[in-house]
């Protein structure tokens, strides 16, 4: 038996540091949200204070009644997939399927029930709570439950993804689908969900779910989960701690559940696993249950108390569950049995531009969501083909310039139709406008300036001039990312830069930034050296290394003398240098921060003829060596030039000889065969600069 009681923050605190000492894992991040909470708003703390003291009581009279003859409770769910078009864009059968391991495992109709020890079979329960997706949205229009939301927030997430859409959490239970969450440090990790407890903010309440362990087929079919990871955060959700209690024999509030030593991490043991504490002796620990943190295969079952402590936040104003399973709101979520009818299709595609060269294709995938279309039309204007009516259509687009794109949806309950705007980019590769030394400290012009872009993935504002914030002159480039926020990316691209003649290339600027509550905030600059088609990452800065400041920033950012850093990235050998056309991008993910400010913006390197260029990259390779019979030269050219190529022997007199013009790209010469044997040098001379390789002859 165990006695609820009170917690305080600096006792969470303390079994939240126990924890992570323990297991140094991050699987569920319920107990350290609250705990962030609660250090901010010291009503989370009292609201959980005051759920105790009725949960106690509730429990009590609960536990008395016959459960069986009560109805079940209704809980309408709406679930978000956040996602940048990949694999988290989770078909709607495995949302689906979750919702039926969600029933099956509160209602105890789970097909495993059987493997729960028989010492623990009696205090296993039907909670009685039942989930439905929502039909109806906040405004009443048909809805099948499911949102899609086009953003990069979707890698290592946290709260942040829970601003870009969430449902009146008195009518729904919002549940979010993510690619990944980052763990408390914000690097990539193993989190796999969380949930907030009840009586938080209303803005962050519900649950977090990796994609591919929502449910158990889909992405989630090679996972062991079973779909058991939001049972278990559900459970957090209705108020149910881990049964470990968070400590060394910690106390999870519920009677009937063992007192556990700590966290069964990953594993199905054999029963009876008798922990280290007293009271898990002699049946041991309930290792079945959902909220240890055994393999999903391993549970299955809440326990009495555990559903008699679901019920009581249900039943309490305080934890703001109370309204979800009235009659009234299931009316108005279409969640009270009234039979699904078939919803328009939203018609949805990737809105980040594509850039390409002249003559390059590009691929298109139909994210339409809602009701299912029957049928779909593309439409390409300067595309081949000009229409299509396939889900995933590949399209070349062979003339330079900048191209809309069309998709209309249709099912019998209606038609929706998509616009994007400048979707494609194609570029002429020849084009370039840049050279180097480059300068742009954004003073004069009109913005986005010619051959720049400037784009928010999501149609909403993005970059653009302040003409009163600069850190030399009076202008500098910046997103008004405190009073304007619209959650990103922002990216702009640069016009394209001629870099055959160029070596050792650097990219520099001046950057002023603040962050307000979050560390999730992160500005990189990518490189492509093929139109824009492809991007390589090469600078990165996220949270506390980002900012120019010291500590958050409260108030609207407006940067001192003092609030800039000059920011570089250098880049190898020939990742740009020598190329012909070479764009750069700078992207801002961003959530509710502060304003980021980039001024002058630098690109510079070594200058070189064509001819130093073309002997400093020519790699020239001589084979066999040595060698008995036909001897080849392999060498490359970055650009078109005069090539030389000298055969000498050990007395430097002229062998034989080759001249010509040859275009940029990989050549290879063949050495008379004839020669005798001996030592000889192939000497490859461009202009006045020359390469120059010892070759054996047999």
């Amino acid at each position: 038996m165990k006695k609820i009681i009170t917690l305080t923050v600096l006792v969470l605190l303390g079994l939240i540091t126990t924890v992570q000492a323990q297991h140094n894992h991050e699987k569920c991040l319920a107990e350290i949200m609250f705990e962030e909470a609660a250090a901010l708003d010291p009503q989370v703390l009292k609201n959980r204070e005051d759920l105790e003291i009725f949960t106690e009581n509730y429990v009590k009279n609960y536990l008395s009644s016959n459960r069986g003859t009560m109805v079940n409770r209704v809980i309408p769910v709406v679930v978000h997939v956040i996602h940048y078009g990949g694999s988290e864009n989770i078909s709607r059968a495995q949302i689906e399927d979750q919702i039926r391991i969600l029933n099956e495992d509160f209602l105890r109709l789970n097909a495993d029930t059987v493997n729960t020890p028989a010492v623990f079979q009696p205090l296993s329960a039907n909670t009685g709570i039942e989930f439905k997706l929502a039909q109806l949205d906040p405004n009443g229009n048909c809805t099948d439950g499911i949102t899609r939301t086009y953003s990069p927030l979707t890698f290592n997430a946290r709260n942040n993804v829970k601003s870009l859409i969430r449902w009146p959490r008195d009518k729904y239970l919002n549940m979010w689908i993510v690619n990944s969450i980052a763990n408390t440090n914000n690097s990539p990790g193993s989190v796999i969900g969380f949930a907030q407890f009840p009586g938080g903010a209303d803005s962050t309440d519900g649950v977090v779910i990796k994609h591919d362990f929502m449910g158990s087929i889909g992405t989630a079919v090679q996972q062991n989960g079973m779909g058991r990871t939001s049972t278990h955060e559900v459970g957090h959700w209705l108020n149910l701690r881990h049964i470990w209690g968070d400590a060394t024999c910690g106390n999870d509030n519920v009677a009937d559940t063992p007192t556990q030593f700590e966290a069964n991490l990953s594993i199905c043991p054999s029963w009876p696993y008798v922990s280290a504490c007293s009271g898990s002796a002699p049946n041991g620990d309930m290792f079945t249950n959902y909220m240890d943190y055994t393999n999903g295969n391993c549970q299955n079952q809440f326990s009495a108390g555990q559903s008699a402590r679901m019920n009581a936040t249900l039943a309490s104003s305080v934890s703001g569950r109370s309204n979800l399973w009235s009659a009234n709101n299931l009316v108005a979520t279409g969640t009270n049995g009234v039979p699904a009818v078939l919803c328009s299709p939203v018609a949805a595609f990737i809105p980040r531009p594509a850039m390409i060269c002249e003559g390059s294709s590009v691929n298109f995938s139909d994210f339409s969501w809602g009701g299912d279309a029957t049928s779909r039309t593309w439409t390409f204007p300067g595309g081949v083909p000009a229409t299509d009516t396939s889900a995933n259509p590949t399209v070349v687009y062979p003339t330079a310039g900048t191209y809309d794109v069309t998709l209309t949806v249709t099912n019998s309950a209606g038609t929706d139709s998509k616009t994007i705007p400048g979707r494609v980019i194609v570029h002429n590769s020849t084009n370039t406008t840049g050279v180097v030394p480059f300068v742009e400290g954004f003073e004069t012009g009109t913005w986005p300036f010619n051959e720049y872009y400037a784009i928010n993935a999501n149609g909403g504002n993005t970059w653009a001039i302040n003409s009163s914030v600069a850190f030399t002159g009076t202008k500098s480039l910046f997103i008004n990312n405190f009073t304007n926020n619209d959650k990103g990316p922002d990216e702009f691209i640069t016009p394209a830069f001629d870099l055959t003649n160029v070596t050792n290339t650097t990219l520099t600027f001046d950057l002023a930034c603040a962050l307000r509550d979050t560390t999730t905030d992160r500005l990189a600059v990518y490189y492509s050296t093929n139109c824009g088609q492809t991007w390589t990452l090469r600078y990165s800065r996220q949270g506390l290394a980002l900012q120019t400041t010291t500590g958050f920033v409260g108030a609207n950012f407006v940067p001192n003398s003092s609030q800039w850093r000059n920011e570089s990235a250098s880049f190898a050998t020939t990742a740009v240098s020598t190329k012909p056309n070479v764009r750069f991008r700078f992207e801002f993910n961003h959530d509710t921060g502060n304003n980021i400010y980039i001024d002058n913006i630098n690109l510079n390197g070594t200058v070189s003829s064509v001819d130093e260029i073309n002997a400093e990259y020519a790699g020239v390779n001589v084979y066999p060596n040595p060698s008995k019979s036909n001897t080849y030269v392999d060498f490359s050219m970055v650009a078109e030039s005069k090539v030389r190529i000298d055969v000498m022997d050990a007395q430097g007199r002229q062998v034989s000889s080759f001249e010509d013009q040859l275009p940029a790209g990989d050549h290879q010469y063949q050495i008379n065969n004839s020669l005798e044997s001996g030592v000889y040098f192939v000497r490859l001379s461009f202009g006045n600069k020359s390469v120059t390789k010892k070759v054996v002859i047999r």
